[in-house]
């Protein structure tokens, strides 16, 4: 089969969850016999060392970890397009060339962020299409079901709850309702939507009532997971927290920090393992915070075999979100490692491990409540043992990628 994989970017630029689920589907396609290729955006085009492709003007054309990948440079698209859906029309036509050029034979769009023309340019050229929905943008423009005011939001009701809760520049009431619209024939258009799990499943649900989904797990790729290094042995502090994710203000890092702060123990420290990305404000509020505590260590952006060696070392990690995240791929690697977590209790990691044990639920954004859930792991470490034993045994990437390429060869069956 020849595989076109879209999504609104890709590596090295960005190597968040989506990312990292997309290079392990493009490879476990490689392994099975597949030819693939990435079609992203290059929001720096000079981050990405490519070449200019001459089967696409404007675009580039490079290979990451034996993936080939086309890069559409940001300024080719919509000024709009990281909250709207819109589509550039004079695009649309090269992109149906080039995608009859490439004889693919399906796409499996990742993310539409960004790239609503492609998905377009797809329709046009009868690709059928599989649709993973790994965060909430088709059905949110602010992407994660939470509202201007800050309040976790109930459903978008066609595009009218937007209007009424979320009605910021440049949208009006009516054009919150035509993007709510353009999701669902986006969804519609869909061969099969599938969705990370039964929390996400549950609100595109109740969004899109004419539309059902499925529920495949993110994938984890145990044998990488699994590594020879031990931690040192000597002076170890009895608890190492842990902290993977891009340090942004919805994934609560300072919250975190900020309740570190309050445990006065010697015996407790934080590993940060993410890279900065977004407003200035929050990179030195977060750093004046990791100054002021000598038991922070900012690890910075690390590769995907070091992220796997910090988190070894770990005791538990956090998830302080402050938005509802639809998986957590760190969570169920941690698992996989033995490593329990504190999550919050926003979304599936909260629900997840409500569910098996396997660690705490602390309440969003209470700085109380995470300092207090850190000091009783202080005071009594051998929790940590008695949450382990409950951790389950996440999907792993050859079962997922199982799944997707048995869909594939359904889609493309006679009739």
């Amino acid at each position: 089969m020849r595989i076109l994989i879209v999504l609104h970017q890709f590596y090295p630029e960005f190597s968040s969850g989506t990312e990292r689920v997309t290079l392990n589907l493009a490879r476990a396609a490689q392994r099975a016999g597949h030819y693939v290729r990435v079609l992203a955006c290059a929001v720096n085009p000079e981050a990405h060392h490519g070449a200019a492709s001459a089967a696409l003007a404007g675009a580039l054309d490079t290979v990451w970890e034996g993936v080939p990948v086309t890069l559409l440079p940001r300024a080719m698209l919509p000024a709009s397009a990281d909250y709207s859906l819109d589509v550039v029309p004079e695009l649309v036509e090269p992109l149906v060339a080039w995608m009859q050029q490439e004889r693919f034979e399906l796409a499996h769009i990742l993310h539409t962020m960004r790239m609503s023309t492609a998905v377009v340019a797809a329709q046009q050229c009868g690709l059928p299409y599989v649709l993973t929905l790994t965060d909430f943008f088709l059905a949110c423009p602010r992407i994660n079901l939470v509202t201007l005011g800050n309040q976790m939001c109930s459903g978008p009701q066609g595009g009218k709850k937007c209007g009424k809760d979320c009605l910021s520049a440049p949208w009006n009431r009516d054009t919150l309702v035509h993007r709510h619209e353009s999701a669902r024939q986006m969804l519609m258009g869909a061969s099969v939507r599938v969705v990370p799990s039964e929390f996400v499943a549950a609100r595109f649900r109740d969004a899109f009532a004419d539309c059902s989904f499925r529920v495949v797990p993110h994938g984890v790729d145990l044998l990488a997971l699994m590594g020879d290094d031990a931690p040192t042995p000597g002076d170890q502090p009895t608890v190492t927290l842990g902290y993977v994710g891009s340090i942004i203000p919805q994934k609560g890092l300072s919250v975190l920090l900020r309740a570190l702060a309050r445990v006065k123990s010697p015996d407790v420290r934080l590993k940060v393992v993410g890279g900065f990305y977004g407003a200035d404000s929050y990179h030195k509020e977060v750093l004046a915070l990791v100054k002021a505590d000598p038991r922070v260590v900012l690890l910075g952006h690390l590769e995907a075999t070091q992220v796997y060696a910090a988190v070894r070392h770990m005791d538990v990690l956090c998830l302080p979100s402050q938005v509802p995240e639809t998986f957590s791929l760190a969570l169920h690697e941690a698992a996989a490692l033995g490593v329990p977590a504190l999550v919050s209790d926003l979304g599936a990691p909260g629900l997840l491990v409500a569910g098996h044990g396997g660690g705490k639920v602390v309440a969003s954004g209470d700085v109380a409540a995470w300092a207090a859930a850190i000091a009783a792991l202080v005071a009594e470490p051998t929790q940590l043992a008695r949450w382990q034993a409950k951790l389950p045994l996440p999907v792993r990437i050859e079962e997922e990628a199982f799944f997707y390429d048995s869909l594939y060869r359904t889609l493309l069956q006679p009739g």
